[in-house]
């Protein structure tokens, strides 16, 4: 027999107040004592005042962390931007960019076959869209778990393509439609902001260390809020 005491806060707020709130007038009637009514008056405003404190800190944990997953997608995109700065600087020697824990790169590209970037299997993809405006673009052989995403050798990162929208079912030729640059980055995730929200379709390919292009993987489509 289900229990007539609804499983879920909300729903037992709503019970209880209501159950006391009828009892109360009508206790003479269902044989029940001031002391009665008294001692559950005090649970229900105990519970209560509990409830409305922990529905608070939910909303404030949850209003932290949009915070600070938005503030972690904008400072990552401003050490990008000077990283690349510094990465391209002569003046900048490798031995501080050791110091400053940023790549040191060849300064002659080591040969590349332009045509082995072709057989590595493309960049799965898995998004998250748990903070309004913002798409987690994470993409690699393992995206679900960026421990275990190392790229593939031979890969230096990965171009990003965007369509709005998802695919219009029965398409043929995938690259026929309007994707867009989104943006390259080296390592997963990559942080695409939408503001306004939407729906929007991702692919991926990986590039080598000297910019051949791979084949680009599976479309992934999400919904980003406002």
């Amino acid at each position: 027999m289900p229990s007539y005491i609804p499983p879920t806060d909300a729903g037992f707020r709503e019970w209880i107040e209501n159950f006391i709130d009828y009892a109360g007038p009508h206790a003479v009637e269902l044989g029940l004592s001031p002391a009665n009514i008294a001692e559950m008056q005090a649970e229900r405003v105990a519970f209560v005042a509990a409830y409305t404190a922990y529905m608070a800190a939910q909303a404030a944990a949850m209003t932290a962390t949009e915070n600070k997953n938005e503030r972690r997608a904008s400072a990552e995109k401003t050490m990008r931007k000077f990283v690349n700065i510094l990465q391209v600087s002569p003046a900048v020697s490798d031995p501080e960019r050791a110091a400053l824990r940023i790549p040191i790169r060849d300064k002659q590209p080591t040969p590349t076959d332009p045509n082995a970037i072709l057989n590595i299997i493309p960049p799965k993809l898995h998004l998250g869209t748990a903070q309004p405006g913002l798409a987690v673009v994470h993409f690699g052989p393992n995206p679900t778990d960026e421990r275990r995403n190392a790229k593939p050798a031979g890969v230096a990162g990965a171009r990003i393509k965007v369509l709005t929208g998802s695919v219009p079912s029965g398409t043929a030729n995938l690259d026929a439609l309007p994707w867009a640059w989104a943006g390259d980055d080296t390592e997963s995730p990559f942080y695409f902001k939408a503001t306004g929200g939407g729906i929007f379709t991702f692919r991926v390919q990986w590039f080598d260390p000297l910019m051949n292009l791979g084949p680009l993987g599976d479309p992934v489509t999400c919904a980003v809020t406002a």
